[in-house]
């Protein structure tokens, strides 16, 4: 996953998932973009973070709402990993 900030503008970015069968990209303006490590989960979900994803990208939309992209290690069983987003 990587994140590219665009040339249109200052709050505008281009954001790249890259897979086995191809790749991916988004180009959403207006939004922040933050990228998290397993490891700056809070301490109470961090051990499950750890365990369970690479990474989290999180997408602040201007509208207040949120969009979260998790990498994942493998997959979830039946049971799901809780939001363990620093912000």
């Amino acid at each position: 996953m990587a994140l590219n900030h665009g040339k249109k503008g200052e709050k505008t970015g281009t954001v790249v998932l890259e897979g086995s069968c191809g790749h991916l990209s988004l180009s959403i303006g207006y939004c922040s973009f933050v990228y998290e490590e397993p490891r700056e989960a809070k301490p109470v979900v961090r051990e499950e973070a750890e365990s369970a994803t690479v990474s989290a990208l999180s997408v602040f939309f201007p509208s207040n709402e949120v969009f979260v992209f998790y990498e994942l290690k493998e997959p979830l069983l039946k049971t799901s990993l809780p939001g363990w987003s620093t912000i």
